[in-house]
């Protein structure tokens, strides 16, 4: 559990820097889009961060879990509803179906906040594993709703992008966003919203980590097929934040299954992984005095080789 709660802090410190960079970073004509981006960026972060002490909570903080698993449910609206409007506010018929799923949005979630027992009738936390007892009625209809509502308006405005566009880097952009985005969202219906209808609480961290394969797709975007345009110096730190964040998640990923394979199934402390990931900075941070290294050595290696020919 160590392990899946240090990823998701890295996944949601990547997606809150990323959402930063490029709303500060963008140009006048996209500063509304990247707001909404950085506000989809925001939200995700609220909602990592409640999975996260929710998965990780002692029966002990019974009084104040409450609000975190309240959060859970209220942050993920809030980002579907952000993202629409990264994907939607350019156009007029964008900036109404935005606002009516604002609206919608904020109506769900405000039940939600001021009457819980409503959406659930009870929070179980156990050291065999944290659940929530979720009470099939109305309100969560009504929360099933609006995802089964905003997913496919949202993969349909770049749908209906992709083909209205003439751009061939345009359409390259929204193709890719609303794979990643229906990829991402198909893991968060399965593992979010079904699984825990049967009682399955123990994978809900997938739904995050698979946010960030949207959150790297539209950095991706950003960087081949300029979807927004950002300044070449904000675009290099977006560069660095992904690429840093993206190995250090890869690179516990693999340490984690040797140190299980090795150690017989057990996982490592919060110590060693905390370690591992700072020895993961370092490497990266002496990369550039590597490489100059390699170069350096290289040079004389072919020096050597043209002396010996002569």
């Amino acid at each position: 559990m160590q392990l899946i709660v240090m990823l998701l802090a890295t996944v949601s410190i990547l997606t809150f820097l990323s959402g930063a960079i490029v709303f500060f970073g963008a140009t006048k004509g996209d500063r509304v889009r990247s707001a909404w981006y950085f506000a989809a960026a925001i939200f995700a972060t609220v909602w990592m961060a409640s999975i996260s002490i929710f998965l990780v909570a002692r029966p002990e903080q019974s009084n104040t879990i409450n609000w975190h698993v309240i959060w859970t449910f209220v942050s993920a609206i809030l980002i579907d509803v952000a993202f629409l409007g990264y994907g939607a506010w350019k156009k007029r018929y964008g900036k109404i179906t935005t606002f009516i799923f604002l609206v919608l949005g904020l109506i769900i979630g405000g039940a939600i906040m001021f009457n819980p027992s409503a959406l659930y009738s009870d929070i179980i936390l156990s050291h065999t594993g944290n659940s929530v007892v979720m009470n099939i009625g109305p309100l969560y209809f009504s929360y099933i709703a609006f995802f089964g509502a905003i997913v496919p308006v949202i993969i349909g405005v770049f749908a209906h992008q992709f083909f209205k566009t003439h751009s061939k880097r345009k359409q390259g952009g929204d193709i890719v966003t609303m794979a990643s985005f229906g990829l991402s969202s198909t893991i968060v219906l399965v593992f979010n919203l079904i699984l825990p209808l049967f009682n399955n609480w123990s994978l809900i961290w997938l739904g995050p980590l698979a946010l960030a394969v949207t959150i790297i797709a539209v950095y991706y975007t950003i960087l081949r097929y300029r979807m927004l345009n950002l300044s070449s110096a904000w675009l290099r730190i977006l560069s660095y934040v992904v690429i840093v964040a993206s190995v250090a998640i890869i690179y516990m990923i693999i340490f984690s299954i040797i140190f299980a394979a090795l150690f017989r199934g057990s996982a490592p402390s919060i110590e060693v992984i905390i370690l591992n990931f700072i020895m993961v900075l370092i490497f990266i941070a002496l990369m550039p005095a590597l490489n100059e290294a390699l170069t350096f050595v290289k040079s004389l290696t072919l020096d050597n080789k043209h002396k010996e020919k002569k």
